[in-house]
């Protein structure tokens, strides 16, 4: 670049002139047009322009300036020293430079004594303990101070660089300031200048009228602090507290003087205190895929119509996987309930091909009844209560975790409920309801409710859509940016299946009875809608007995279908269902009496091949202590106390035919059963025997009068009680 270096007639007498404002930098400095135009304050044309046509002339003055080819064209320099004291002082502000001071040689500040490094580090402490007001202020202060600093450093006289900053502070002031500063080291300056004042004096205020305040205004109710203090001044006037001070300095105190947490209790209440309060943060990576599942029900917020005309706003369970956030299964009905519970978690089942670890459950009804959790604790059942029928779930060896009451936190599902909110409840026109009366739309009706069916399609088909990632990507804890099913796909390749057994999936029933099997086989249990229902075990099922408490789970959709029979957590065999016949029906009540008798002939031959082994082979009683080893077979003997030794029952000569004849197997002869009494004979036989009954009752009666008597002192003399008597009927 080719410089040309121009300058005014008796350039030397203007810049003694200029020397005589400021004390010139040694260092020379050369300003682009465009640096000297932001430090004027005027155009970069008018510097051109100046420099061109002018000599260097402007309006503030003469400027020395250089002129050389550049790329665009023609270039001008402009020396710094020959701008104006105003331009030049913003130069050096700007620069901000750090510097040493040497301030003390200038003003004479009162030096203060050597600071240990610690106090200065106490100072810095309270210091950040200050509200922002006071740290605004300080660095205000501070931005002056180093402005000062620049310009002494740059050569100007103290008082150029005081006129430079009077818009900013007064002399007075920065004097303090520097004073307050002294010879301490730069990186304290901030603390050292924050000012001093602590702000208003607390006002105050009588200790029983402060404890009024706080009372009445520290509700959930949220009263407005006016109000209170109204009250206040009456209370105040009646019991002599004196002149108070105004409302809002009750409502600085409060403010400032009860604690945060306090505050929140006291005004929002405990709910809203647990939620200020900080919560754990879960690691989704710790668990592996189906180590647990979580459901929970939601109410719809469309109005949706139903097969049989009604118009009413489903339920939907819905299950899924929490390492994946992978939605497994979902049933939607007209209410929740516990069979909609357990046969969406039966579709999760199936369409897996696994079982989960754990299960996340809400606390409602439907999921904490016994035919889905019995045998666990939950947050209504305490503890395991003894003789309690075992759920599905217990069954298959599924922990419950119950989720903390009142806290949506607590399972993640809650917020997935945002999706289907967002993503289709809201796209429904006029049938969506809004979540609550004040997010009702003004246009919705009932009138313009949606089929079901065309409900149910569109949440499959939203549920697909968040899948496969296309409602936006997933950027939760552990899903590794990725859409749930291509995470879900990647974690199931090292998966074990643990599949739930074809018996497990068929216990599923959302009802389930602890009764009793009775003298006559008979478990009788009441299901809503049909009454009392009997169901009989099969008479080969050797394992269910008389006078046994078993779990019974019918299937209430149909009673007429099997019963199944749990003894705690192991399956016993089917019980059918009993129905009722009409009352003169004869051909089942022989069929009814045929069977019986079959009953009692294989029993009685049971009994007799018993005790013809007894008779015949009395070693075979002591068979099951044999192949014992010898230590145990006589640990086992000296525990058992032995029965003394009866004679063997004969065996009987007499046989029963099967149509009821009686065979003397010795002579050979038989005797004819009698013929079964007509319908006049039985009506007579049961007259006779209710004459019968009713004379034992009397001779009873009469008996007990007179020990009665007797023990009252009537012939107690020498009376033998135990003696036979005569009592005259």
């Amino acid at each position: 670049m080719e410089n040309k270096c121009k300058s005014i007639t008796n350039e030397n007498s203007r810049q003694n002139k200029s020397h005589e404002k400021v004390a010139i930098s040694t260092k020379v400095i050369w300003l682009s047009v465009a640096e000297a135009s932001g430090f004027l304050g005027v155009s970069q044309q008018a510097i051109r322009k100046a420099c061109k046509d002018n000599g260097g002339k402007f309006r503030n003055g003469i400027f020395t300036y250089q002129q050389g080819k550049g790329n665009g064209g023609t270039q001008y320099r402009i020396l710094l020293t020959s701008l104006p004291e105003a331009a030049q002082a913003n130069y050096w502000i700007d620069q901000k430079k750090s510097i040493k001071s040497n301030l003390s040689d200038v003003i004479k500040p009162q030096e203060p004594a050597t600071i240990d490094d610690s106090i200065y580090q106490g100072m810095a402490d309270e210091y950040s303990r200050k509200p922002g007001s006071i740290k605004d202020e300080a660095q205000r202060r501070l931005s002056i101070v180093t402005d000062y600093k620049a310009l002494i450093e740059a050569g100007f006289k103290v008082k150029s660089a005081l006129f430079q900053l009077q818009q900013r502070v007064s002399k007075p002031t920065l004097y303090r300031w520097l004073n307050k500063i002294g010879n301490a080291p730069r990186t304290h300056w901030e603390t050292l200048l924050a000012p001093d004042h602590e702000g208003r004096a607390k006002d105050d205020i009588h200790i029983d009228a402060w404890f009024f305040f706080q009372s009445r205004y520290g509700q959930q109710s949220k009263p407005d602090a006016t109000v209170i203090y109204r009250l206040m001044l009456k209370e105040a006037n009646a019991k002599g507290w004196g002149a108070l001070p105004c409302c809002k300095t009750f409502e600085r105190r409060w403010e400032r003087e009860v604690p945060e947490n306090l505050k929140i209790l006291l005004r929002e209440g405990e709910t809203k205190l647990k939620e200020s309060t900080p919560h754990q943060k879960r690691d989704y990576k710790s668990l592996k895929i189906h180590e647990g599942w979580e459901s929970d029900g939601h109410v719809v917020d469309v109005f949706c119509r139903w097969p049989d005309r009604t118009v009413a706003r489903p339920w939907i369970v819905l299950i899924r996987d929490i390492r994946t956030r992978m939605p497994l299964a979902f049933k939607v009905y007209h209410t929740t309930n516990a069979e909609l519970v357990m046969e969406t978690f039966k579709r999760a089942c199936e369409r897996t091909g696994t079982t989960p670890e754990n299960f996340t459950l809400d606390n409602g009804t439907e999921y904490s009844n016994i035919a889905f959790t019995g045998g666990q604790k939950s947050t209504v059942r305490h503890s395991v209560v003894k003789g309690q029928p075992v759920g599905a779930l217990t069954r298959m060896g599924i922990a419950v975790r119950w989720a903390t009451p009142y806290h949506g936190a607590a399972k993640p599902i809650e917020s997935f409920w945002n999706v289907i909110i967002d993503n289709m409840h809201k796209l429904s026109g006029r049938s969506y309801t809004g979540r609550n009366p004040v997010e009702r739309p003004e246009n919705c009706s009932e009138e313009h409710a949606l089929p079901i069916e065309e409900y149910v399609q569109r949440l499959n088909d939203t549920l697909g859509e968040f899948s496969r990632g296309e409602l936006g990507k997933h950027r939760g804890n552990g899903m590794e940016e990725k859409c749930p099913m291509a995470l879900y796909e990647a974690l199931m390749k090292e998966h074990v299946l643990r599949p739930a057994s074809v018996e497990h999936l068929r216990a599923m029933r959302h009802r389930i009875f602890s009764r009793t099997l009775s003298q006559q086989r008979v478990f009788e249990v009441t299901i809503p809608g049909y009454g009392k229902v009997f169901y009989e075990p099969d008479e080969a099922n050797e394992e269910v007995k008389r006078g046994f408490t078993y779990d019974i789970l019918p299937d209430i959709s149909d009673p007429n279908a099997p019963a199944l029979i749990y003894e705690g957590a192991r399956y016993l065999g089917d019980a059918m269902h009993k129905a009722c016949i009409q009352f003169y029906n004869e051909n089942a009540a022989a069929e009814t009496n045929k069977r019986r008798s079959k009953v009692i002939k294989q029993t009685k031959a049971q009994a007799w091949e018993l005790t013809q082994q007894a008779a015949g082979n009395p070693a075979q009683l002591e068979a099951p202590n044999r192949g014992m080893p010898d230590l145990l077979a006589s640990a086992v003997n000296m525990g058992l106390k032995l029965l003394p030794e009866s004679p063997s029952t004969p065996v009987s000569r007499y046989e029963e035919q099967d149509n009821g004849d009686i065979l003397d197997k010795q002579s050979g002869v038989i005797t004819k059963r009698k013929p079964a009494p007509t319908r006049f004979e039985e009506e007579n036989t049961q007259e006779n025997n209710e004459l019968e009954r009713k004379r034992k009752e009397k001779e009873d009666a009469e008996l007990r009068r007179f020990i009665e008597k007797t023990q009252q002192g009537e012939g107690h003399s020498g009376c033998n009680l135990n003696a036979p008597r005569t009592v005259r009927i």
